[in-house]
């Protein structure tokens, strides 16, 4: 026993010697510019991984005086970055241990260096750095320097987007407040006060007919409460069951989907307006690819049916056969035999066919629904690839492919305006739009490099004209100058 209580004694001086001798090369590798020990060479001297040297420092025994940052303003950029790097070596978020070695490793106080750290994990726009940010503008610095001075965010624009909301913050104001406090008693005499002088300006001295009006509006509003707190008394809030489900889809079906009841609905219900509308739409979406799998083989035998007969389609016949609502039928028809092509042609072109198709996507797949194209290509007999370019170029947009530039090439080689290329390729394309793609396709834009001769001459310009012009000139001359020189 006295032998392992002196090897643990042994082992205890071992430490408080290695201790004292991490601390003192800490002492004399301290470096008063910089604010904090050169840790390199304590490393290469006590030849020990880093992590371990500055776990050995004792801070009591040490004569640095410790640095107190507790703004970020404070930190030089060099520290900052500095930070950064060495956080980097620790996984997930700093603990005490954690935070006691980047305290010994910059030489700050632990509470400055975790706010310093905080702002590295999770940069933001402080007060304090939008006025240093603002500060440094009205020198004219440029972002890029201002970027080096406070190396908080990503990047240079991140920086300049920081600043710019913040800015745009500011220069608001504070929003308004709203007010949700009860009325006080004053605002209730006062608000009586001007009713009685209504009544009083309606029936004048007729002091009988005030008092009826008065006891009249009263009444109602007793009313009113009595009925709102009846009526929030009897909801039924419970869950809903498969048996409430079945009846609201069941008190659903005879409505137009755009026309639905919801008061007469919630009222056989005994449930909220808004209960029912939110779970007939939870229904509907649920209901909707349970439809199409279960229901797609008649639809679709009933399709092909009609079709055969009739050559053309009844989607109110083909519902009432199948128990479905046409749109339901639509989406969920598989038969496509006998389907038109529908390619855009100038010349054959008709509008009636086209605002028929946009009345219909509109009509059923308001935004911000997705179109189904499937019921679009059933509702038009037309494929589904031809209806979906359609409702594109009926939207003015337009996919340029080297076949279509290659065209609108061949058009305006025959001397055609850009108007008339766009009326062969689309209906609804502008001709500006031809405009800017066929000048991207025949000229396009080439990036030369600058020499070095040229850059030299750009940083004499701005810094000959940074006093005397404003910045947004400068980068007009510098283009000015640079085209001067490529040519």
């Amino acid at each position: 026993m006295e032998q392992m209580v002196a090897l643990d004694d042994d082992r205890l001086q071992k430490r408080r010697e290695l201790s004292a001798r991490v601390t003192q090369l800490a002492d004399q590798a301290f470096d008063p510019q910089r604010g904090r020990c050169d840790w390199d060479s304590v490393v290469k001297k006590l030849d020990m991984p880093l992590m371990e040297c500055l776990g050995r420092f004792d801070a009591s025994l040490s004569s640095v005086p410790v640095r107190s940052l507790p703004k970020f303003v404070d930190w030089l950029p060099d520290d900052f970055t500095l930070l950064k790097e060495f956080v980097q070596q620790f996984p997930g978020t700093l603990t005490a241990d954690d935070q006691r070695l980047v305290s010994a490793f910059m030489n700050v106080n632990q509470a400055d260096c975790a706010m310093a750290y905080n702002m590295c994990i999770r940069p933001r726009m402080t007060t304090e750095l939008f006025e240093l940010m603002a500060s440094y503008r009205e020198k004219g610095m440029p972002w890029r320097d201002i970027y080096q001075q406070i190396p908080v965010f990503a990047s240079v624009q991140t920086l300049r987007c920081a600043y710019s909301r913040f800015k745009a913050k500011v220069s608001s104001g504070p929003k308004p407040a709203t007010s949700r406090a009860r009325w006080t008693d004053a605002e209730t005499a006062r608000v009586h006060m001007e009713r009685v002088k209504a009544l009083v300006d309606e029936y004048g001295q007729d002091w009988t007919q005030v008092g009826q009006a008065i006891a009249a509006c009263q009444s109602k509003m007793r009313e009113m409460k009595l009925a709102d707190s009846t009526e929030e008394a009897t909801v039924n809030k419970s869950y809903w069951t498969s048996d409430d489900e079945a009846q609201l889809l069941h008190l659903v079906t005879p409505y137009d989907p755009h026309a639905i009841d919801w008061t007469t609905i919630a009222g056989d219900l005994g449930r909220a307006v808004n209960a029912c509308r939110h779970k007939y739409r939870q229904l509907r979406k649920q209901r909707k690819p349970k439809l199409a799998a279960e229901h797609a083989d008649a639809v679709s035998h009933a399709v092909k049916k009609q079709y055969t007969q009739h050559q053309s389609m009844d989607w109110a016949q083909v519902s009432e056969s199948v128990g479905l609502s046409e749109r339901e039928c639509l989406e969920a028809n598989q038969f496509g035999d006998g389907k038109a092509r529908w390619i855009y042609d100038p010349d054959t072109f008709s509008w009636d066919m086209a605002n028929r198709m946009t009345k219909f996507i509109k009509t059923n797949y308001p935004r911000p629904l997705p179109v189904n194209y499937t019921a679009v290509s059933n509702y038009m007999w037309i494929e589904p690839d031809d209806c979906f370019k359609m409702a594109s170029l009926l939207r003015g947009e337009m996919t340029w492919t080297k076949d279509v530039l290659a065209k609108a090439v061949e058009l305006r080689g025959q001397g055609m305006m850009y108007k008339d290329i766009a009326r062969q390729l689309s209906p609804n394309l502008t001709a500006e739009k031809v405009s800017y793609a066929y000048r991207r396709h025949t000229k396009p834009i080439q990036h030369v490099p600058l020499s070095a001769e040229v850059k030299q001459q750009i940083r004499a310009l701005v810094d000959r004209h940074a006093e005397q012009l404003p910045y947004l000139e400068l980068p007009s001359l510098i283009q000015d100058l640079a085209m001067l020189r490529r040519s």
